[in-house]
């Protein structure tokens, strides 16, 4: 029998081995240099957008350019507000500076009416601040005085009345309410639920406790003191710890500032994260069909509509409580709070009534109302002070009363 050529055998073996590892290595060196390619391009790319739409160190710097701001929107909310300080307040950005409750809360605002007016105390936010400046407009014998944070929630406008009793010798005390902003009752601060574009001012986190309302205080009350908290250390620690056991909102890749603040794709990669955790976090407060009676929050808003109304009596002042259904929320901010109020006897204005928050004609591009429509809200709110005070309006000359 023939015996088989083992040397011939081996060799092809080897010779396969061989053409194998050959092409497993081309293969990998393809891969690698593929792989290398691919980050050094978007290294490139990061790089270039970093140089062409660079975000202005200029605190007071309020138009950075459209895509300035878009490749910006990522950056940890630590870093946004860090650039936002100045030296001063005066030389910090704009956005840094309302919404504080510290002793100069109210600074520049009436104190008592002129003349024979009544004075209006307008706690709130823009939407507030707006019907405000309207009711002046409307009617020439009030005095408005108008105490607001950027989008602020109940649990800050709340805060400020409080804070804000005895500073003035207001007739009616106005307290705004947002159903866009009602989230934010879950935060401590502008910061962590508006990651985009974090307004830094601070407010208490409540709770109820055998009936009554508790509040957590914010370890920082004012512009000057977050100045001085962020660049110290300890102080800074000890306030990210505070926001990381009481802000639902808070989120430590999205809020602390480190070196990834530096890559314009991480940043991109960052502002999906955050909007993603955010509207996570929105979906169990609201939904389409309205807000979720069980979020631990609405307990609170009720008793701190209450509260509000309770004590504004106390002081002989009238209360009036005004809700802003803006886009997105239909009724929903008016059937949550509506039995309480009527249960109360507490007087309201519902926007929902008024201007549909599902017509889109009833807003301006930001999501406010028209001008016309805040005349409408702020006739509404007169007519409601008119009956409860015993008065009339009397627009200005060549203003005619909103129907």
């Amino acid at each position: 029998m023939r015996q088989p050529n083992l040397f011939t055998s081996n060799s092809k073996a080897s010779l396969l081995s061989t053409v194998f590892q050959t092409a497993t290595r081309q293969r990998i060196r393809g891969c690698a240099k593929t792989a290398l390619g691919f980050v050094l391009t978007l290294a490139a790319l990061d790089v270039a957008i970093n140089l062409l739409f660079p975000y202005p160190s200029d605190p007071l710097n309020t138009s950075p350019g459209a895509m300035n701001l878009y490749f910006d929107y990522g950056r940890s909310i630590e870093g946004k507000v860090t650039r936002q300080l100045g030296p001063t307040d005066e030389t910090s950005a704009p956005i840094a500076r309302p919404g504080w409750l510290d002793a100069r809360l109210g600074e520049g605002q009436p104190v008592e009416p002129i003349g024979q007016n009544l004075l209006v105390a307008v706690y709130g936010m823009s939407f507030a601040a707006n019907t405000g400046k309207a009711m002046a407009q409307l009617d020439p014998n009030l005095t408005i005085r108008i105490v607001a944070g950027p989008s602020a929630p109940p649990s800050y406008s709340f805060a400020a009345y409080e804070a804000d009793r005895g500073k003035h010798k207001a007739d009616v005390v106005l307290l705004g309410i947002l159903a866009s902003s009602l989230k934010g009752m879950g935060a401590m601060t502008g910061m962590t639920w508006g990651a985009e574009v974090p307004a830094p001012y601070t407010f208490p986190k409540y709770s109820l406790e055998q009936g009554r309302l508790k509040a957590v205080q914010p370890q920082v009350t004012s512009l000057a003191q977050f100045r001085t908290t962020m660049r110290d250390r300890p102080q800074r620690d000890a306030f990210v710890a505070q926001l990381q056991q009481h802000d639902q909102f808070f989120n430590s890749f999205v809020f602390e500032q480190n070196w990834l603040d530096q890559s314009a794709l991480v940043r991109m990669i960052r502002r999906a994260l955050a909007k993603s955790h955010q509207d996570n976090i929105t979906s169990q407060i609201h939904t389409p069909d309205g807000f979720n009676p069980e979020w631990e929050q609405v307990p609170v808003l009720k008793k701190i509509v209450q509260e509000f109304a309770t004590t504004a009596q106390k002081d002989g002042k009238l209360p009036i409580i005004l809700l802003f259904n803006d886009r997105g929320y239909d009724d929903h901010l008016y059937r949550l709070l509506q039995p309480t109020l009527e249960q109360n006897q507490i007087p309201f204005v519902s926007t929902h009534e008024i201007a549909p928050a599902t017509d889109g004609t009833n807003f301006v591009g930001d999501g406010h109302f028209t001008e016309a429509i805040d005349r409408q809200i702020a006739q509404k709110v007169l007519a409601l002070i008119n009956e409860k005070r015993d008065r009339t309006s009397t627009p200005p000359p060549g203003l005619t009363q909103a129907p």
